[in-house]
């Protein structure tokens, strides 16, 4: 059977830096008229070629004409190519492409600009579709709810290597909004491990914002919103998260919130515009940091011996992501900063 690899040209199918708000990337030549699927899962994958396997492999007997899968290698250094274009070669609705340009956001919107579903399905490299999930997202999507649907994302349920320690709270890694098809308002969106988007309607608005490492996917749905599209909830499509034993320390827990804390950081900014008026907004939340942080690690202190070490460890934590906060507004404001003063 043939290879379906692909090779891509990346910088006709990423966007820029600073591109969140722009065209979204561009939408390859297919070469003639062809039968596009409703749903396309797309896997983005880095290094994980073992884990990469399980994934397609649990999504594969789901898959029916109406969907395909696409996997993204995003610059592997291991066997990870290999093990997308050997289940690229076994099924014909398999497909694999390369995206260089590192960050799970550049590799996204790889996904977007070469799949050819009118939704693009995101699915992670460590996680295991649960019977009927593929199902479930093809009955609503055939019938959609609303005319301004942009993206629906069902439950995530954690599946740990190991017995979390007592200080883990599980519950925090379980993503569900209820049994009831519903709009989502606000600040609450579906993770994009289980996120089916429009695809047309991610790419108006720009696609994922590059210059983002965490919440790429509340970002762009945030602007979907703005845009006056909706985001919908769907209980029935649920994934494994496969959580594995050294991600359950307090070393990595604390890599993940200061990586929170810089991408909030940005999230923000980008809601105030022009950048001399951030400045302001920068300062005082520069004065207040430090004080949240203290308090923060004191009720840590405080409160060890309760909950086992569940609240004291949510306290250290959310020290950490304020610290991730403050640096990364330090580091976007400084150049303003600096030049403002040597203009005076």
């Amino acid at each position: 059977m043939e290879n379906q690899t692909r090779s891509l040209d990346n910088t006709a199918v990423t966007t820029t830096a600073d591109a969140c708000d722009g065209p979204g990337p561009d939408t390859p030549d297919t070469g003639g008229p062809q039968r596009s699927p409703l749903i396309t899962v797309a896997i983005c994958t880095r290094n994980r070629a073992r884990s990469l396997e399980q994934a397609v492999r649990s999504v594969l007997p789901q898959v029916t004409q109406e969907s395909e899968v696409l996997i993204v290698d995003n610059g592997s250094t291991d066997d990870t190519a290999r093990a997308a274009a050997t289940l690229a070669a076994s099924n014909p609705r398999v497909t694999a492409c390369r995206e260089d340009t590192l960050g799970i956001a550049v590799a996204r919107n790889t996904a977007l600009a070469q799949a050819r579903g009118e939704y693009v399905l995101f699915f992670d490299d460590d996680e295991i579709a649960e019977a009927g999930w593929l199902d479930a997202y093809r009955r609503f999507l055939r019938r959609p709810p609303s005319e301004k649907l942009a993206s629906v994302g069902g439950e995530v349920i954690p599946k740990f290597e190991i017995t979390p320690p007592a200080w883990i709270n599980p519950a925090n890694y379980v993503m569900n909004f209820g049994s009831q098809a519903r709009r989502l308002d606000g600040d609450s969106f579906p993770g994009c491990g289980n996120c089916a988007y429009h695809r047309q309607r991610a790419l108006e608005v720009g696609g994922f914002c590059t210059r983002l490492a965490r919440y790429e996917e509340s970002e762009l749905s945030m602007r979907l919103q703005r845009a006056g599209f909706e985001i919908w909830w769907l209980p029935g499509a649920s994934i494994l998260h496969l959580i594995p034993a050294d991600h359950l320390n307090l070393r990595w827990l604390a890599h993940i919130a200061f990586s929170e804390g810089r991408a909030v950081a940005l999230v923000r900014l980008r809601r105030i515009a022009p950048k001399i008026a951030r400045i302001p907004y920068v300062l005082g939340r520069l004065a207040l940091a430090p004080v949240h942080c203290l308090l923060n690690l004191f009720a840590a202190g405080l409160l060890l011996p309760r909950c086992r070490g569940q609240v004291a460890a949510r306290s250290l934590l959310r020290a950490v992501r304020i610290a991730g906060q403050g640096w990364q507004l330090l580091m976007e404001t400084a150049p303003t900063l600096f030049r403002s003063h040597s203009e005076e």
